[in-house]
């Protein structure tokens, strides 16, 4: 505390005086000696020789970082790179120009009234495995005939084609997926144009068999549905050729993601030529005179009472007035006889008793 005080007294600072003095003297003697020519020469070559040992040691720093970030990259890999860069960017002038025409081609299928397939409504369901089911490889779906699910729809995910629906109960369908060896679809190379039948092989990848021309067939080229069987929809991604010593494979498309979500899509509506009325059932007929004459008050034909030998006049319609009663005639006149082909004669009707000739 006594320290304390004697500082607040004002007793002078010897100690911070000394500091600064010190301090001013070595800044006068540092610029002396720049401004000696005999001390600048000494001072240039230990500079000169720190300026060569500090760039050996920045070329060593940066080599060891450019190694480091550039580990396993050659004049090759450099090159290949530079490639897919270029590539994708023409894959991107692509796509605008894909997307363009697919706008260009909705609008001239509306001016043209082009018909496309018929898709009905698809139901979303979610599939669970089956355990020892019918099929090696098969799913059920929480939706059926309730929810208007049908035999013979296509199950899809968002990956590409899933299967196809073989059994429908009331809020349940069986699900046969491509994989299962009994699932045969018909497909075609969206490259090669190639067409082939995917067949399932052993539950977990299904093979192209039958195909037109196997020399076409591009290694790696995506596969879709044709809809040759007029079951399955047109162009449902289905995989990638793959080949094998056996042939070609597909690595299916649905297995690069999980299969729970489905959307199972009817068949397309084409009328078979037999369900199509022939022509005169239902279609509009040319004019004739049978269809133009309008008839409007009942015909009535003439028996054919004619002689043999007599043409039968021609008969007209006519209609038959109304004839009115006769009176009634006495017993003592009988009726004349008279043959089908003669007119009766006309007959006067009776006079009255009391009323003579003369009168």
């Amino acid at each position: 505390m006594a320290w304390y005080g004697r500082r607040r007294s004002g007793e002078p600072r010897v100690g911070a005086r000394a500091i600064v003095v010190g301090l001013g003297v070595a800044m006068v003697g540092v610029l002396a000696i720049q401004t000696s020519t005999t001390v600048r020469s000494a001072l240039d070559v230990s500079r000169q020789s720190m300026d060569a040992v500090t760039a050996r040691l920045t070329n060593f720093s940066s080599g060891i970082s450019g190694w480091s970030f550039g580990f396993g990259r050659s004049k090759e890999d450099l090159a290949r790179i530079a490639a897919l860069e270029a590539e994708v960017r023409d894959l991107h002038r692509w796509k605008d120009l894909a997307e363009t025409m697919t706008l260009r081609m909705e609008r001239y299928e509306k001016l043209l009234g082009l018909v496309g397939e018929t898709q009905g409504q698809s139901v979303m369901a979610r599939v669970v495995a089956e355990e020892n089911g019918a099929f090696a490889a098969s799913r059920i779906a929480n939706a059926g005939a309730a929810n208007g699910v049908r035999t013979g729809y296509t199950a899809e995910n968002e990956h590409g084609l899933v299967g196809r629906v073989v059994r429908v109960g009331e809020y349940t369908s069986r699900i046969l997926l491509i994989s299962d060896s009994a699932s045969h679809i018909p497909v075609m190379g969206t490259q090669s144009g190639d067409r082939a039948l995917l067949v399932g092989h052993d539950g977990s990848g299904a093979v192209l068999e039958q195909p037109e021309t196997p020399d076409k067939i591009i290694e790696g080229e995506i596969w879709v549905t044709s809809g040759d069987d007029g079951q399955t929809p047109l162009g449902v991604r289905v995989g990638r050729a793959r080949r094998t010593p056996a042939g070609w494979a597909i690595d299916l498309a649905m297995k690069e993601g999980p299969v729970d979500f489905i959307r199972l899509v009817p068949p397309p509506d084409f009328a078979k030529p037999e369900d199509v009325p022939a022509l005169g059932q239902g279609l509009p007929q040319k004019n004739t005179e049978n269809n133009l004459v309008s008839v409007v008050a009942p015909v009535v034909r003439e028996p054919a009472t004619a002689a043999a030998g007599t043409p039968a006049p021609r008969s007209t319609p006519r209609i038959t007035p109304a004839t009115p009663p006769r009176p009634a005639q006495t017993p003592s006149q009988p009726q004349p006889q008279t043959s089908p082909t003669q007119t009766p004669p006309t007959q006067t009707p009776p006079t009255p008793a009391g009323q003579g000739g003369g009168q």
